[in-house]
């Protein structure tokens, strides 16, 4: 065996934006990056094997028929013959690679995407062919593309696509002009109008397609109860899109809807939006992006599938037809036949000492050797143990076995129980927890500074596209998405507030925002999103037709 010490091909190591974006044979994966290691875990999505042995100290990685070791002393062998010094990091059960020693393994070459971002690939995509008709453009590749590589903004009468790293074959055909720059590629497109349109992008196989809509900056009722608005307004000195849903929440219902693989999983609103045949919808909650579980309590149809985060906002929907925006308690306990227990988390991989998973769930419920199975059906034990996923008519309840003592005698047709406690005063059908709150009974909250601090990454202090909800004194909603349109992000928390009170709102909060924020109506995104395509999500709030 020799020892090499590998010498640095590119330097990677002063990524500033902590993430390296790696594609190989047509797979993507943005890979954690910290001082020069990235996280080994994440390669599994790009084909890779990767295995963790907690007796031995050691994880190995499989590619194609290399064979990588990585010891906790930083040394990493391929093959077991070419070994590398200081080149692997364990953290917990997260194992991390030089992201030079990687790049040499997996033969990859190192570029910038538009943003600056370094991407490392097996080959760089070629655009064969650029059309635009009928309001759309289409770009054709060889090779394969990922959305980190592309940037799109539109201005009055024009489209602008960046592409990078990419190369270009395709001709110049009006109005689609293409300039190629080393391993950059950029698309002017002249659209022949004096209006700055909203655009969305979608990715087909080995193609980038660009819908365009004029803003018709108008309004219409698009059902009963429902009216649609759309305007060009100034929001703290910036020029925006802002899209209205002005609902009447006694005739239609606001209603939350989770991805169609269950929680755990994402999907597109206007997916959500044409499979539940609703009137509209937008982006709801807060997610964690690692696992797409949602944040924060979330009720549909008084059914609890995410326990309460924090003194967060929440929006209720209640069976009497009322909305509302508060704070409030809530505790979920359940009972088992005398015994009753305190919920820790619903439907969450998360630890906690007890735990309930609904059939919502849609990952496999997490088998742990310290906890105690039930599996409950119509409000009665049926079965101790383990099982992957919940019945349809019940749920799992996961307790830890330092209780155990207590449920020795716990036998198969033994009820079970929820038991909720809360100050909201009113039966809650559906209820949505984000944030933060701007407005509360018509004036802004008196702790304003202390509110933007509950959320983390400076959510509420940068600019950037928002999704509202807003109630009024007389009791309708508005659905709000405000989009940037003159490059200058979108708006802050303070500008926000400002914004309500212009409005006249009662109480008002945030949704997720950002990259996730968009509003469909129908078939039809309305919205300008800030990427220029939609982002899954795990929660959608929906405008539905009211269920009997």
């Amino acid at each position: 065996m020799r020892h090499l010490f590998f010498l640095v091909l590119v330097v990677v190591a002063s990524c500033a934006l902590g993430q390296i974006l790696v594609g190989l044979q047509g797979k993507f994966v943005v890979l954690q990056e910290s001082e020069g290691y990235v996280d080994v875990q994440g390669l599994q999505q790009l084909g890779l094997t990767f295995v963790l042995s907690e007796v031995s100290g050691r994880a190995y990685l499989i590619f194609e028929k290399k064979i990588i070791l990585l010891n906790k002393d930083g040394t990493v062998s391929v093959d077991f013959l070419d070994v590398y010094e200081e080149s692997a990091k364990f953290v917990g059960k997260r194992v991390f690679i030089k992201a030079e020693l990687l790049q040499n393994i997996l033969g990859l070459k190192a570029y910038k995407t538009v943003s600056g971002q370094i991407v490392l690939l097996d080959s760089v995509p070629i655009l064969v062919s650029a059309v635009f008709e009928k309001n759309q453009l289409k770009l054709r590749f060889a090779g394969f593309i990922s959305e980190q590589m592309v940037s799109a903004r539109t201005s009055k009468g024009k489209l602008t696509v960046e592409i990078s790293p990419c190369l270009s074959s395709a001709m110049s055909l009006e109005p689609v002009k293409i300039l190629a720059e080393g391993t950059s590629v950029i698309i002017d497109v002249d659209l022949g109008v004096d209006v700055e349109p909203v655009m969305v992008m979608r990715m087909e196989a080995s193609a980038l397609v660009f819908e365009l809509r004029m803003p018709m900056l108008g309004k219409e009722w698009i059902a009963n109860g429902v009216y649609w608005q759309q305007t060009s307004e100034r929001i703290g000195n910036k020029e925006l899109l802002v899209n209205y849903l002005w609902i009447d929440p006694s005739i239609v219902e606001l209603k939350p809807a989770i991805s169609s693989s269950g929680i755990g999983t994402m999907e597109s609103v206007e997916s959500m939006v044409a499979r539940n045949g609703a009137i509209a919808g937008v982006n709801a909650s807060y997610f964690d992006p690692n696992t797409a579980i949602p944040i924060g309590l979330l009720i549909v149809d008084g059914k609890v599938l995410q326990s309460i985060y924090g003194d967060r906002p929440i929006f209720v929907y209640t069976y009497a037809g009322t909305a509302h925006i508060e704070r409030f308690y809530f505790d979920l306990n359940v009972r088992v036949g005398q015994l009753l227990f305190i919920v820790k988390g619903v439907n969450t991989v998360a630890l906690g000492d007890v735990l309930i998973f609904t059939r919502e769930f849609g990952l496999p419920i997490p088998k742990r050797d310290d906890t105690i199975y039930l599996v409950v059906e119509e409000g009665k034990v049926v079965s101790k143990g383990w099982t992957s996923k919940a019945p349809d008519s019940g749920f799992v309840l996961a307790i830890s076995n330092k209780y155990e003592r207590y449920l020795q005698e716990v036998r198969p047709g033994d009820p079970v129980e929820y038991v909720v406690n809360t100050n909201f005063p009113y039966r809650i059908k559906h209820a949505v927890e984000a944030g933060p709150l701007l407005l509360y009974q018509g004036a802004p909250i008196p702790d304003r500074n202390q509110e933007k601090n509950r959320y983390g990454g400076n959510i509420a202090r940068v600019n950037a596209t928002r999704t509202l909800i807003a109630t009024t004194q007389d009791g309708k909603v508005a659905l709000i998405v405000i989009s940037d349109q003159n490059g200058s992000g979108g708006v802050n928390y303070d500008e926000l507030v400002d914004f309500c009170l212009s409005k006249g709102f009662y109480s008002a909060m945030n949704f997720d925002g950002g990259s996730s924020s968009v509003m469909v109506i129908r078939d039809k995104i309305v919205s300008r999103t800030p990427t220029g395509w939609t982002r899954a999500v795990p929660v959608s709030l929906l405008v539905v037709e009211k269920s009997e």
